[in-house]
């Protein structure tokens, strides 16, 4: 028996409420990294809309960690944690240093060179865009 588009998505919101209440009741499972120890950057997030075809840039908050934590044939990858946008009238530490335990959990990627450095190029950055274009057209489309 196939499932109504209805039932689908009352059955889909109710596994979506279901994993917030566990995750927000269980502890930070980076807590043992103590990325709260690493200093926060502020960075330019880049932003890929498939329905425009277009980007568009945002400012957040970030503490990645310096060294990978593993590694496959082609990229490097990370413990990231994020902050959502800083207010406008952030300027002052008090905002970067407050609530890491609750910020959301990433994983950054980053190409490496043949010899095993971050590959930091124009064709390495041109890859990643076009990486993310291929994720948000997928996922647009399914």
């Amino acid at each position: 028996m196939t499932e109504t588009k209805a039932a689908a998505k009352k059955r889909f919101i109710k596994n979506l409420q279901d994993a917030a209440a566990k995750a927000v009741a269980e502890d930070d499972p980076w807590g043992k990294y103590e990325m709260e120890r690493i200093p926060a950057e502020r960075v330019v997030r880049h932003l890929y809309h498939p329905e425009t075809k277009t980007w568009s840039t945002d400012e957040s908050i970030v503490k990645c960690q310096k060294e990978p934590f593993t590694n496959g044939a082609m990229r490097f990858c990370y413990r990231l944690k994020k902050r959502s946008p800083p207010p406008t009238s952030a300027s002052n530490h008090r905002f970067h240093n407050y609530g890491w335990t609750r910020a959301s959990n990433y994983v950054a990627k980053a190409y490496q060179t043949p010899d095993g450095q971050v590959d930091t190029s124009l064709e390495a950055k041109e890859a990643v865009r076009n990486d993310i274009t291929l994720q948000y057209e997928a996922q647009y489309w399914a």
